[in-house]
């Protein structure tokens, strides 16, 4: 063996390693703040979907049960956006819900379920009309006892066929997002 067969092949391949990682890096620290941006943006866009009266919102926290939660009042006062986060059947759903500032649940956008089953728990993600009624079940007046269950459970929100772990878990995201309401508005409705 020589330095001809091998040691230049082996330097060859570190140069390009070495050119590799170096490019990596100057396009992970030209992109980091353009993805940033963007996720910032695409979350206030969620909030005003799903509190569309709302002109912008100031950045809160609110404690419920010894856990402290990030929530979002609107500037102008037509209410609040909190999200839960609650375990599905394949992992964490996700939902963001808006309570305007009289009580009433006016939105709930299910914004991460990546994990749950293609066709059954994923319905709930849906940004056709099918996903849109769904979620439309929680709008309007807090239920009496502050919170909703599935039918299953003995409540009114119809579970996705097959998927009533997801449903569930969308269901509790929704009954954490009225605790919150009630924890910064101080009492139960």
């Amino acid at each position: 063996m020589n330095f001809k067969s091998i040691g230049i092949p082996t330097i060859k391949l570190l140069v390009i390693a070495a050119v590799i990682t170096i490019l990596l890096f100057l396009t992970n620290n030209t992109t980091e703040a353009k993805i940033a941006q963007n996720q910032a943006d695409a979350n206030v866009a969620s909030r005003k979907e799903v509190l569309p009266d709302a002109d912008d919102f100031d950045e809160k926290t609110v404690t419920v049960d010894g856990v402290e939660y990030t929530y979002y009042e609107a500037k102008n006062g037509a209410g609040y956006v909190f999200s839960g986060s609650n375990k599905g059947y394949g992992g964490a759903v996700v939902a963001m819900v808006g309570i305007s500032s009289d009580g009433k649940v006016v939105g709930v956008k299910v914004t991460e379920a990546a994990d749950e089953t293609p066709g059954l728990g994923a319905k709930w993600v849906a940004t056709d009309a099918s996903g849109d009624e769904r979620r439309a079940q929680f709008i309007g007046d807090i239920p009496e006892g502050g919170s909703f269950a599935v039918k299953k459970d003995g409540g009114k929100i119809q579970a996705v066929a097959g998927a009533t772990i997801t449903s569930r878990a969308v269901t509790h995201d929704v009954n954490d997002a009225i605790a919150q309401y009630n924890a910064v508005v101080g009492g139960a409705n």
